[in-house]
């Protein structure tokens, strides 16, 4: 297997993970009532210890991956003059660094108490989130473009992993519709997940847009590069994901009140459709972010 397979395969599960604790964890943490987060935040436990931990393996493995690509094949994976040459002299080392950085310090935080484990969770994976923004596309720039543009990333890849993250933990607060004692506290955490999900979801594509603008300018959408291809198949992701959260924003919550039971099944089975079109964005974008905006593939 090549190098940029692996590292495609390690940029989509780095991201997966970071963009799930940070939206799952943040949501709790801020969004839900307690007497619903402590339990779902409970269940969430090795969800939250093993993305951590393959966010800080990822990280690890993405240099090693980037230096055979950048030298001649596997044998520079492991060759430490070109280790520590990508690391001295490249964007790419010094990006790698940070990401390295915000690994480590959300790893650190698991060992917070069950109690603190939500915030302290949210607050490093949406560090370590940030970090995406040290390298690829966001730093190709110079003059204020080299310093809005990774501004604009961040506020996408916060936003996004907002709204794609807290699917997970939105499945379990539905499942508390059915046990009277959360009834009422379940119903809170839905309509405050509504309510700040379009937010959530307008920073995403308008950031979107303006990463868009930042990297291509006013280029139509096409299929003139595989950059292009994958691009345009991930904003009609986005479309449909953004039209399913409309749909049940709209026409399934305000039916709760009526027929509960239907409500809440159409809710679950739009956020489980969701988060899979969540997961193939981030695919999509954990390939073409490896490659030439230019068409150069």
């Amino acid at each position: 297997m090549s190098p940029e397979v692996l590292l495609a395969a390690c940029r989509f599960v780095h991201d997966s993970s970071l963009m799930a604790l940070w939206g799952a964890f943040a949501y709790l943490a801020v969004l839900v009532p307690q007497s619903v987060a402590e339990p779902v935040a409970g269940r969430l436990m090795i969800f939250r210890l093993a993305a951590a931990s393959l966010t800080l393996v990822t990280t690890c493995l993405v240099l090693p991956l980037q230096a055979a690509m950048i030298g001649d094949g596997w044998p520079d994976a492991i060759n430490t003059t070109v280790l520590s040459d990508i690391l001295a002299s490249t964007t790419v080392g010094k990006a790698w660094l940070g990401q390295l950085f915000g690994a480590s310090v959300l790893a650190i935080a698991q060992c917070a108490s069950p109690g603190l484990a939500p915030k302290v969770t949210a607050a490093t994976s949406g560090l370590a989130l940030a970090t995406l923004a040290l390298g690829g596309h966001a730093v190709m720039q110079d003059g204020w473009q080299g310093i809005l543009h990774p501004l604009n990333d961040v506020l996408h890849v916060l936003s996004a992993g907002a709204w794609f993250g807290a699917l997970l933990p939105l499945l379990l607060v539905l499942a508390r519709f059915g046990q009277a004692p959360f009834q009422r506290d379940a119903t809170a955490a839905l309509r405050r997940f509504s309510t700040a999900g379009h937010w959530a979801v307008a920073l995403a594509i308008l950031s979107g847009m303006g990463n868009r603008l930042f990297i291509l300018g006013w280029q139509p959408l096409g299929w003139t590069s595989t950059y292009q291809t994958l691009l345009t198949a991930k904003i009609a992701v986005v479309f449909v994901m953004t039209a399913l959260a409309i749909l049940n924003r709209y026409w399934f919550v305000p039916r709760i009140g009526r027929n509960r039971t239907s409500a809440i099944a159409a809710i679950r089975t739009g956020t489980l459709i969701e988060i899979g079109l969540g997961l193939t964005a981030i695919l999509l974008v954990s390939i073409f972010g490896m490659l030439d905006p230019s068409g150069s593939d």
